[in-house]
């Protein structure tokens, strides 16, 4: 199974824009969003505007695994956009950094069938080796700790989210 990985240098970035672009492309693949939940412990949330989005806070194991499921109330949702995008399942990992190896482990084993996977989140580079992996960059050249933890392992990086050049190079490079 071939694997790409997404990731951003921030927040909004437009790695979901980014993933969809590629899963528009790429018949029968997979998807997996990647949140890394390190919020509690002295951590503010990484997410949102410093009142915390609550991803964190719900979450009651070290790791959970939800299908998206293609309801209209998730349309406009990471996990919606990558199914709208053609995704023929996609999955979305909440994990405490403890466990993000064993979650994508998990995600591996049950996406099996699938002929590849794209996976969103900067910490998932961390943790696999894809066959290819591209960081989208913002527009402002800003770079969060969790971008310049992972840059030395991405292949190549997008200039936006609709970097068409970025994209056919990483189409090419998974066909190989």
């Amino acid at each position: 199974m071939k694997t790409i990985c997404v990731a951003g240098s921030t927040s909004r970035a437009g790695k979901t824009t980014f993933a969809a672009l590629l899963l528009s492309r790429l018949p029968g693949w997979a998807a997996c969003k990647v949140t890394t939940c390190v919020e509690g412990a002295g951590q503010p949330c990484p997410r949102g505007d410093g009142e915390g989005c609550g991803v964190c806070g719900g979450l009651e194991s070290p790791y959970e695994i939800d299908e998206e499921r293609g309801t209209p109330e998730n349309a406009d949702k990471d996990t919606g956009r990558l199914r709208a995008a053609g995704a023929i399942t996609v999955l979305w990992v909440r994990s405490r950094p403890e466990a993000l190896a064993q979650s994508l482990a998990d995600v591996l084993s049950r996406l099996e069938g699938a002929p590849g996977i794209v996976f969103e989140g900067n910490h998932a580079l961390g943790v696999i080796d894809p066959d290819v992996s591209v960081m989208v960059l913002s527009a402002d050249g800003r770079m969060k700790q969790s971008a310049r933890d992972v840059r030395e392992k991405v292949d190549l990086f997008a200039n936006s989210p609709e970097d068409e050049a970025a994209a056919e190079q990483v189409l090419r490079a998974v066909a190989r």
